[in-house]
Parts: structure tokens; sequence; C-alpha cells
């Protein structure tokens, strides 16, 4: 896996994450090939860099790639694959699975499913891979998803190990078990990214709603690292990372007059 670290800035809607994920992204890019992804259903990319970015992955400078990620085409793409290969390894049961794949596009946790397997194939492909997420509730909901998936799996591993039995029984070939345990591994590696390779920024003012949704994210991470930012620090005390405001910080040179030494400092370590 190429990725060495996976960035994610959190918090209350307003506070300027995304903000500080394009210009970590930026000064990131001059070091090694990064990814900017942006999972806020209110994309901002494109005006903060005044670039137009989309939703497929664009280069926007030497190193520095971006993409506005659009979740419904996501779970759309998500579930066909699903479809896809259920059906080439139950071919007798066709039209059932299709009604399944209908349902899977509408399970509550399908966006965040879908994203959470994009985000790790991007983490092959990049050496930095920041993500610009939802305000603090969706983006919790993203990390729960993996958890309750991983237990999803485990149940359905000991279902097609029966199966298998049945099948090989009766002389017929299954790959159904091999299927899971595939998408098993793939979901271990993502856990074994978010635990070892992943800082959480989770970013406040100082008011006080958006210091307890910061607080939340520190709070319900227990597995990875979060660290608490003040973006646009005028004179607060604590121990976290401060951030001053600059105005109007859009553009590539806006960026770059952001003071986020100490977050890459953080990262670099």
């Amino acid at each position: 896996m190429l990725l060495k670290r996976l960035v994610f800035f959190s918090g209350k809607g307003g506070v300027g994450k995304s903000t500080l994920s394009c210009a970590v992204a930026l000064e990131l890019s001059k070091r090694e090939k990064t990814l900017l992804v942006s999972i806020d259903p209110a994309h901002s990319l494109s005006g903060i860099f005044l670039v137009e970015v989309g939703d497929q992955i664009k280069k926007l400078k030497d190193q520095l790639f971006a993409i506005e990620i659009r979740a419904e085409a996501l779970v759309e793409n998500y579930a066909e694959k699903v479809l896809s290969t259920l059906t080439e390894l139950l071919p007798t049961v066709r039209s059932g699975i299709k009604e399944y794949a209908k349902h899977i596009k509408h399970s509550p946790t399908a966006q965040e499913t879908a994203i959470l397997d994009k985000i790790l194939d991007y983490c092959e492909e990049f050496t930095y891979v920041v993500v610009d997420s939802a305000p603090t509730g969706q983006m919790l909901r993203l990390f729960e998803t993996l958890h309750m998936v991983s237990g999803w799996f485990n149940f359905l591993s000991q279902v097609a190990k029966e199966r298998h039995r049945v099948e090989r029984f009766m002389g017929r070939e299954d790959n159904l078990p091999k299927l899971i345990e595939e998408r098993k591994k793939k979901l271990q590696n993502l856990a074994n990214v978010l635990t070892e390779r992943t800082t959480v920024f989770a970013v406040a003012n100082e008011e006080p709603l958006s210091l307890q949704e910061a607080q939340d994210i520190h709070n319900k991470l227990k597995d990875i690292e979060v660290q608490l930012v003040i973006n646009r620090w005028h004179y607060m005390e604590c121990d976290c990372i401060k951030i001053p405001e600059i105005e109007k910080p859009y553009g590539f040179e806006a960026l770059e007059r952001l003071s986020i030494k100490p977050i890459l400092d953080y990262l670099l370590r």
C-alpha cells in the first residue's frame, strides 16, 4: 500500500474544515502524491481552490489531485458491483439477487460502506489522502459503519461455510466463501489503516457548540488518533493546535498564507 497517512478534517459545519483540508493537501502535495477527497454533501473544494473540481479525480497541481464524491453515484456503482459478483457466483437465483441489490442501494449504511470502500482504493494509489468529511454526525456514522459491516461479514462467513459443506457434498463448486473472505480481508485492511495510519483533526472555533462537537469526535473515536484544532484562533488557551484567521483564504496563493505549520508538524512528526 502506497499510503503514508489518511487524514480526516471534521467538525461542525462552518468552522473552516474544508479550507484547512485544502491548505494541508496543497502543502503535502509539495512532498508526495496527494489526493483531496470531499465527502461533504455540500462540496466546497471548487469554491476554495477557485478551480472546478467535479466528481472525477482531477489534477490541480504537480502532485495534487482532488475529487468531490457524488455519494448517490458511488452507491449505485457499489450496488452494481455487488450484483455482478453475486450473479456470477449464484446464477440460478439471478432475479432474487437483483431485488437484493435494490435494497442495498437504500440500506441505512449503503452510502457509508461505499465511501469507505472507495477511500481504501485511493489509499492504494496515493501517499497522502486528505478527506474533507461531512459534518460531525455523518462523519461519526461513517466510522461506526465499519464495525457494523464487520459483524455482518462474520455472520455471512459462518453461513457460507455451512453452504460450502452442502455444495461439496453434492459435488458442486462453491466460490461464495472465497468471495466473503476477500471482502472480510478488505475490511480488515481498512480497519488497520484507520487505527495505524489515520489522523482525524476535529476542527472547532472559539464558540461552545463547535467545541462540544469536536469533543464528541474525540470521545467517540476511541481507536483512532484524534487531534483538536481551533481554526480562526484569537485568544483561547487550550491543549490544541491553533490556526489564526486570515481574510478570504480562496485560491492557491491565499491558501499558502494560512499558518498550518502546526498541523503539518503534527502529521509529519
